[in-house]
């Protein structure tokens, strides 16, 4: 018999392989619960200084919300998945006036640019740079689930192609406010 060894190590990383790539099936997702909390005096935290420096429009926003006086806006959120979710690091001001907007504001209590982590029935409160707008508005907050893991095959893949693994994001949005 010739020297089995090589086949035997190639079976073997067949199947370490094969085990690697499998996903496990995702939950399903329920929407976060959100509710505005009220308004506050914001305080700069870690993103400010990060968001100022992606565009010259950042720029301008967060000069003009600390002309303004530092206004910050409180929401609820509760983790209702079965995994561990992450709030991106900005949210979205949609203004339903007479001029519909979408404009980006940083997240003043993240405390870095990975955004927030809730622990599954986990609440917290996010608070938001808000700038002079017109009423009423709804703020969205996106999300990533933990849950979605990667294989090692799809993981070598992009970091060979130098291409980004795709997570799914999800958003939810606050009630309509006032003021």
């Amino acid at each position: 018999m010739k020297n089995r060894k090589p086949l035997i190590i190639a079976a073997l990383l067949a199947t370490i392989f094969t085990g690697c790539s499998k996903h496990p099936p995702t939950a399903a997702t329920s929407p976060q619960p959100v509710s505005f909390s009220g308004f506050t005096n914001g305080v700069v935290g870690a993103i400010v200084p990060v968001f100022a420096t992606f565009t010259t429009n950042d720029a301008a926003v967060i000069q003009r919300w600390l002309a303004d006086g530092t206004n910050g806006a409180l929401f609820t959120i509760t983790n209702q998945q079965s995994c561990d979710i992450w709030i991106f690091p900005l949210g979205r001001v949609i203004n339903a006036g007479a001029k519909p907007a979408y404009d980006e504001t940083p997240l003043l209590n993240a405390p870095n640019f990975s955004g927030i982590c809730l622990k599954p029935r986990q609440v917290a409160t996010i608070e938001v740079a808000v700038l002079a707008h017109e009423a009423p508005w709804r703020m969205r907050f996106s999300y990533t689930r933990t849950d979605q893991q990667f294989g090692f095959l799809e993981s070598m893949r992009a970091t060979i192609t130098r291409s980004p693994l795709h997570l799914q994001s999800y958003f939810v949005e606050s009630d309509l406010i006032d003021k």
